[in-house]
């Protein structure tokens, strides 16, 4: 029994749906254009007190409100601070995770003042750090206020892109003249505290849930496929949904937030499955979210990035982390193995570049091991789908490979924040910096974690061979190489091992209801115009109709 059945004959125009796809990506490329940066409110060449404090009393962060611009500072860059760290960080403008140890190299370029200035002060920046002693789990936001210089309302920060959230390395470029796109700039608010204090409520109660919204989710998604259900290949798609839906309403209720991701995705699955029967149905369903997500990174980043699924905010803040990652892997490959079978290559190549801009463009996803982990997965898909062996599989890499970095320079050549940049530092430098950081960064925490880690390695490996063994179709079985090709890819590059597996695991229960007609329902678009010029061009013979006997019927 195939996927789609009868339906699958439905088909649209062929030369409308590559025209969707292009108008999509087109949109997304539009998008993700470079916008202005936010124009330095402070005047040229004076600079701001930066005033470090222990506490800040509600009273007093009232106060402060009135007078300036507030926000909700991370003080480091890593699982864990302390104020020796944080402070490092401040007066140097730089980050380094703190696993790499915590304390960046270099002068400082600022000083801090002691607190009785800030009181009365005219012009300054008070900010509140982590306690001194041992480092602490940096879970933990801590308030920020600007005075003078034209700050009011709710601080935004370029590196962030969350309204009323602030990066600790934001407060040197803002005290320094000369450094516009970098630097913090308030937006109005008429109610500066209350928007601060769900923000607070909200990114706590996310990062909290962040494991066991994924442990929800892999459940759910190996209930769908063990039972046979169709509901499991659009389970992927409706999880997206619901937490895009609990970020736009800042949701930090924990009990309300398990719920929606249980039965809202299995209640969205089944809609999904019933009005996604056919192909078509099915591929705009899959670009369609993806194309969404994109739109929501661009428009209200805060809504992509603060839900259940969304960064951590303590060593990413915007764009797509490891969870989204691996989940976006189920409707990015399905949904370039569907465009083949429409439209060939065009419609492979099409949406293909379309994941690879969304996973990689600095104002969408902007991430490197992502656009890595997909730009593999899809040339082992392309060479099997295509047949086209050792040589195709490695002019697909290498396309895909062209892609990603014209990408990636593109966004390098625009100044501001940008998470591949130090990658790409120092001719090459900082390439080999980043790989040789994967040791303390990826590998030492997943053994540290082997606890966790290898249960969950071990129930990957297990339903992905179930999904192998009983694939009906070999179409099932390109898709799922495909995917366990990238998740290997992911583990490599990446950090968040237990993330990645346990997304993994919910992926592959997705894909192993993925089995379409075994005949391809696709419809040319290019060949046949190829070949009649090929035919007049007198490379290639005019195909001659074999004539078929006729039957006289019987006397």
């Amino acid at each position: 029994m195939t996927l789609f059945g009868e339906n699958a004959q439905l088909m649209v125009r062929p030369v409308r749906l590559v025209a969707l796809l292009g108008v999509l990506l087109s949109a997304v490329v539009a998008l993700a254009a470079p916008g202005s940066a936010s124009a330095r409110l402070t005047p040229a060449g004076e600079s701001l007190h930066v005033v470090v404090v222990d506490r800040i009393s509600d009273a007093t962060w009232a106060e402060l409100a009135h007078r300036g611009a507030v926000g909700l500072l991370r003080p480091s860059y890593g699982p864990t601070t302390n104020r020796r760290r944080a402070l490092a960080e401040l007066v140097r403008g730089a980050e380094v995770n703190a696993r790499l140890g915590g304390v960046p190299a270099g002068k400082p370029l600022i000083n801090t003042n002691k607190a009785k200035v800030y009181p009365n002060c005219k012009l300054c920046i008070v900010v509140q750090l982590p306690p001194r002693g041992r480092p602490t789990s940096n879970d933990r936001l801590y308030r920020i206020a600007v005075i003078g210089g034209g700050f009011h309302g709710l601080l935004t920060s370029p590196t962030t892109h969350i309204p009323g959230l602030v990066s600790v390395v934001d407060i040197a470029p803002t005290d320094l003249p000369g450094h516009p796109t970098t630097t913090l700039s308030g937006a109005p608010s008429k109610d500066a505290l209350g928007q601060l204090s769900r923000l607070d409520r909200s990114i706590g109660s996310n990062n909290r849930l962040k494991f066991a919204a994924l442990f929800i989710l892999a459940g759910v998604l190996l209930a769908l496929a063990l039972l046979g259900l169709r509901a499991a290949i659009t389970a992927i798609p409706a999880a997206l949904l619901v937490n895009l839906a609990l970020g736009m309403g800042q949701v930090s209720n924990e009990v309300l937030l398990c719920a929606a991701l249980s039965a809202g995705t299995v209640l969205v699955a089944f809609v999904l499955s019933r009005n996604c029967r056919s192909e078509p149905a099915l591929l705009a369903l899959y670009g369609g979210v993806v194309a969404l997500y994109a739109y929501v990174m661009v428009t209200r980043p805060e809504w992509q990035a603060v839900n259940p699924f969304g960064p951590t905010q303590n060593s990413r803040f915007w764009g797509i982390g490891n969870q989204i990652e691996t989940l976006l892997l189920a409707p990015l490959l399905a949904g370039a193995f569907l465009a083949r079978r429409r439209f060939g290559i065009v419609g492979f190549a099409v949406f293909g570049v379309f994941g690879l801009v969304v996973m990689t463009d600095n104002r969408l996803g902007s991430d490197g091991g992502g656009a890595i982990a997909l730009g593999i997965a899809l040339a082992v898909l392309g060479a099997r789908l295509f047949k086209l062996g050792v040589r195709g599989f490695v002019g697909l890499l290498a396309s895909a490979a062209v892609a990603v970095l014209w990408i990636v320079s593109s966004g390098l050549a625009h100044p501001g924040p940008n998470h591949l940049r130090s990658a790409f530092a120092d001719h090459g430098a900082g390439l080999v910096s980043s790989l040789a950081s994967r040791v303390p960064l990826s590998y030492v925490p997943a053994l540290h974690a082997w606890q966790l880690v290898v249960p969950l390695l071990f129930v990957l490996a297990v339903a992905f061979a179930l999904s192998w063994r009983f694939a009906r179709e070999q179409s099932t079985r390109d898709v799922l190489l495909a995917f366990g090709v990238a998740i290997v890819t992911s583990l490599l590059v990446n950090d968040s091992a237990a993330y990645e597996l346990t997304a993994g695991i919910a992926v592959v229960g997705a894909l192993a209801r993925f089995a379409p007609a075994p005949a391809p329902a696709r419809a040319p678009v290019l060949a046949p115009a190829i070949a009649r010029l090929l035919v007049r061009a007198g490379l290639r013979p005019d195909p001659v109709p074999v004539p078929v006997p006729s039957e006289s019927p019987p006397g």
